[in-house]
This record gives structure tokens, sequence and C-alpha cells, in this order.
């Protein structure tokens, strides 16, 4: 029998799975949601996602721009003698100071991403919030890149900026979401690719980057704590959590069955202490979370499948959209 991931990866009615498994054409239209972000007022974390901006002028800067013909007032020492030999005329080099810096998106699309009780999977809307970071980005001219992983892989995703940059993230952002499966199997533990993904971020981002990680940070403990530190340490980083209602409270009193695509469970979530019990540990798990992550001053933020991602990130980072707009 055909399971929704075999379909998906065929590109059979992928419209039919929307809220499972992200499209393109989603990603895309994401787009027309005109995303912008309002900086105003904000922490220099949040604030910085904007990212600076490059600024041509004539004399030595950092990065080589272009040759062009000299003209009167140009700096004697940049003229390119080889382009001035080989044409006749005089041509000068241009340098463009280097002021924006790359924002790395962290997409978590592990096994237990691949889960959601209502409007979407936590995949589904790590991959929105992924996308409308991307656009506001793009927007100011910035370079994108970042580091996708599930419980098998990680892959890196150099930065680049304009269309080419934003169509290389969607690409693998695609591949790694359409892939997930309920009977995927898993190879390795799901924390040890979380870590991997902050090991490989620190030893390429470069300091005074950006870098917005999208997870529902299962499993993350001293270990992680100890990457998410070091990152830190030259680097504005924001935590964004995707997380499900039924993770915080059971569902009504009843027997209801689970599935993980190879079991089969059910489970009476009539008796009030195990209801009580489920409620106070999820409390217990995001207080512990907020701690660990406000000691390395790393601003949390939680998105829930039930939220709009759109509505949820305006409110929280200041990012406006357009009316009628909920993703």
């Amino acid at each position: 029998m055909a399971t929704p991931g075999n379909l998906v990866r065929e590109r059979d009615n992928i419209a039919n799975y929307r809220g499972i498994y992200i499209s393109m054409d989603e990603l895309v239209s994401l787009r027309g949601a005109q995303v912008e972000l309002d900086l105003r007022g904000r922490k220099k974390a949040m604030a910085s996602m904007a990212g600076q901006h490059r600024s041509s002028f004539r004399g030595r800067g950092i990065d080589f721009d272009e040759v062009r013909i000299y003209q009167p007032g140009d700096d004697v020492r940049n003229i390119d003698w080889r382009v001035t030999a080989r044409t006749g005329r005089t041509h000068t080099k241009l340098f463009r100071e280097e002021r924006e810096r790359p924002v790395y998106l962290v997409v978590d699309q592990r096994q237990p991403m691949f889960f959601g009780s209502q409007n979407a999977f936590k995949s589904v809307v790590a991959a929105r919030t992924a996308a409308y970071f991307a656009w506001a980005v793009r927007s100011h001219g910035d370079r994108i890149g970042g580091f996708l992983f599930n419980d098998n892989e990680v892959q890196e995703v150099r930065p680049k900026e304009g269309k080419r940059g934003i169509q290389n993230f969607f690409r693998i952002l695609l591949q790694f979401n359409q892939t997930l499966d309920a009977q995927q199997q898993v190879r390795r533990s799901s924390r040890q690719s979380f870590i991997s993904a902050l090991q490989g971020l620190n030893h390429v981002v470069r300091p005074g980057s950006l870098v917005v990680i999208i997870s529902d940070f299962l499993n993350y403990d001293d270990i992680t704590q100890q990457h998410m530190s070091l990152l830190c340490g030259h680097n504005d980083v924001i935590a964004i959590q995707v997380v499900d209602p039924m993770e915080k409270q059971l569902p009504p009193s009843g027997v209801y069955g689970f599935t993980d695509g190879q079991r089969n469970v059910r489970l009476n979530t009539a008796p009030h202490p195990l209801r009580k019990d489920y409620a106070l540990r999820f409390v217990e798990r995001q207080s512990e979370l907020k701690d660990q992550l406000t000691r390395i001053a790393v601003p949390h933020i939680e998105i829930s499948t039930a939220d709009s991602v759109a509505d949820r990130l305006r409110a929280t980072l200041g990012l406006r959209t357009a009316k009628g707009v909920r993703s």
C-alpha cells in the first residue's frame, strides 16, 4: 500500500497532503505575504535580523566588485593595468565594502517533527517559518545559508544571495521534508544529528552572523547546550521552538489509537492523574529549556501547529505581513 511519503516522492497529488508535506508552490507563495522586518525598538539579537548592507565605493575595500573606465578622481593605485593594456583604455578596479552578514537557517526535519494534531505537522511549520525568514533575508539583499538535518543526515547550505540563494535553500529543504515518512528507518540518535548540525555550523559560520534555529528541541541536553553556547560567543542566535497542542496536554477524555507507522497503541486519557502528570512534564521541560537558553542569552520563541506562522512571527519579531495572509 502506498504511503503519503511514497506519493510525495513520486510528485503525485502533493496538494492533497498540504499540512503534511511542504511544496515548492507553497514556499514560493509565502513571498506574497510581503514579510518585512520591523527593526525599531527590538533587541539587538532581533534587530540584527535585517543585516547590514553593502555600499559600493571607490578605493580599497574588502571585496572586489567590478572593473570600469577610469574617471577623474579615481585612486590611481586601483588602476587595472592588465585590462588597460588589453583594451588600450585606462580602467580602474572598484571594491565594495562588506557590511552585510550571512543569515543561517538551521531547520530540524527529524522524525519527531513529522507529527501534528492541528493545522499542520511540526515539520511543515518549521519549513514555513524558514521560508518567511528566507524571503525577508532576500528582501534585504543579504545572503542566506544554513543547515538542514534529519535523524540520519546533516547537510550544509552555503550562503548565497539573491534568487540563486533562496532557490538552493528551498530545493534542499524540500528534499528533507518530502522524504519524511512514518515508516522511515532511523539509523542514528535524534540527539546526535542536532549536535552534528551545531558542530558543522560552528566550523563554518562567520563571526557576527545571525543564526535562526527552528526545531522542537527534542532531547536538548547539556552537550547540546555547550555547542549552542559556543555558537553564541560571536553570533546572534534565535531559537524558534515548534510545538503541538497534544504535546502540552492530552486530548479530551476517551480511548485513542496512536501509530508511528509500525506500532499501534491505544491510550485511555480519562484518568485525571495521567492528564495532570502529562501536562506537568511538558511545563517542566519547557521551563528547563527556557532557563538553558536564557543562560546563553538566546531569545526563545514558541510557535504551535495551531498558530498562523505569519501572525506569530509578527507578534514576536515585529514581522509585518500582508493583510489576510495566514500560513
